[in-house]
């Protein structure tokens, strides 16, 4: 975590955008106030990243009239800007490298001269938890908010104007129909906020879930189902392969996916998005990752996550599971060292190196209730009835009576498909992106 500061400790908060745009996904800003396009708008423009900006709704005119402006004049869907009353939030998520939390405004003010004082967390910092209720703001925020019209721009013109000519009265202002309005929060106890988590993670689990099921029985189809694959590997297996194949071969340009481009390409025509997905993978090569992790991974990963043998599990057993999880393996290439118990001394270790110290460490701990990740292994895998499961992997993730750190919601979502491939396809944030890029409104999750 870096506390940003500007000038009282020379942490700004351009020092981040001048790091952060080689990895980062998608930005996903909650800034009340707006007055300079160049702090972030025109950076996340000129780097083709994808921004979903959500500024306030007054009658003061929180978000400046050209910048609005600029938004409908380019015209993209992947620079997007909605309005929200009640908004006073400064969060920046610049999706795969961290989250800023703060007092600045995207103003000149707020990033160079005001004393504000707000943190910056790695992408390695950001637990379910985090992301989970970050997740959740931002869909709260879009759910009342106010997207970006002519109409609302002309509604902001005639607004600016009277308040240059000093009348103050907002009078029918919020009153037009363009906006969407809300009366603001009301005070929720912390349980209740956490059972609505819970109800939109399981309502967004069970139908991304669907989703990928409904893609296994297409890929695995004689007729779409490449000479290379058995007719006798898991239909979820399939799915995940292909999703796989399609994210990695077809998604990126140069080393960063694009795969919101492609959301937004293939929001309105998702079938035949993905008949031209099937058409490329039927007739695709032999491709070695997709058949060693068909072939060889898979059927490995599904027999070590059997319920008896979760219970006779050893260490070094688990560890060869670990190196077998790509959630696992890519999580362990990000984790600072200090974390997983190695010298934070500026060693680069290999990923294998990073695999087995964060083995290790999740081996040697427990849940808050001294469970240790067999016994977590045991209860999401085996604790209940399958229609349960994603509730049991809910708590895995967020109750800390069954949460281990090191272990996400992408992680365990692999291993739930790995062990059981004929009812629970893998799911983890390469699915989910794979998934967006094919058009599916699914969460990307950390």
């Amino acid at each position: 975590m870096q506390l940003i500061l500007g000038s009282i400790n020379g942490n700004y908060l351009r020092n981040i955008t001048e790091r952060a745009a080689k990895d980062t996904d998608e930005v996903l800003a909650a800034v009340a106030y707006a007055t300079d396009s160049d702090l972030l708008f025109d950076w996340c423009w000129d780097h083709k990243i994808p921004l979903k900006f959500y500024g306030r709704l007054d009658e003061n005119i929180a978000v400046s009239v050209p910048i609005l402006e600029k938004f409908l004049s380019r015209r993209s869907a992947n620079f997007e800007c909605w309005l929200v009353q009640h908004h006073h939030a400064k969060v920046i998520w610049f999706r795969g490298v961290g989250v800023y939390i703060g007092s600045a405004n995207l103003t000149s003010k707020g990033w160079y001269n005001n004393i504000e004082a707000g943190c910056f967390f790695s992408d390695q910092e950001i637990d379910d938890v985090m992301a989970n209720e970050l997740i959740y703001m931002f869909d709260i925020i879009r759910s009342k908010s106010t997207p970006l019209t002519e109409e609302v721009v002309v509604e902001m013109e005639s607004r600016s104007r009277d308040l240059n000519f000093g009348r103050v009265d907002s009078g029918a202002f919020l009153k037009s129909p363009s906006f969407v309005t809300w009366s603001g929060l009301v005070y929720t106890g912390q349980k209740s906020a956490t059972s609505r988590q819970r109800d939109n993670f399981l309502k967004e689990w069970h139908a991304t879930l669907q989703y990928i099921r409904d893609i296994g029985i297409r890929v695995s189809a004689p007729e779409n189902r490449p000479f290379w694959i058995g007719e006798s590997v898991p239909t979820g297996a399939q799915a995940d392969q292909f999703l796989h194949a399609y994210y990695y071969h077809k998604t990126f340009d140069g080393r960063k996916a694009m795969y919101q481009k492609f959301f937004d390409e293939n929001k309105n025509r998702k079938d035949e998005a993905l008949e031209e997905a099937l058409d490329w993978w039927r007739q695709s090569p032999e491709l070695s990752a997709e058949q060693e992790q068909l072939n060889t991974t898979a059927p490995f990963l599904c027999s070590a996550l059997e319920e008896k043998k979760i219970i006779e599990m050893t260490y070094e057993q688990f560890r060869e599971i670990c190196m077998n999880v790509h959630a696992i393996k890519d999580y362990a290439r990000r984790v600072p060292n200090r974390l997983v118990n190695l010298p934070d001394n500026g060693t680069q270790y290999a990923i294998s190196q990073k695999v087995e110290a964060l083995s290790r460490r999740i081996w040697n701990d427990t849940t808050d209730s001294g469970t240790k990740v067999t016994g977590v292994f045991r209860h999401i895998l085996y604790g209940g009835e399958d229609r349960h499961l994603p509730e049991r992997l809910w708590e895995a993730v967020m109750d800390r009576k069954w949460k281990i750190d090191g272990l996400g919601v992408s992680a365990l979502g692999e291993i739930v498909g790995w062990g059981l491939p004929d009812r629970f396809p893998p799911r983890n944030g390469r699915t989910s992106k794979a998934l967006r890029s094919l058009g599916y409104d699914v969460t990307v999750h950390v």
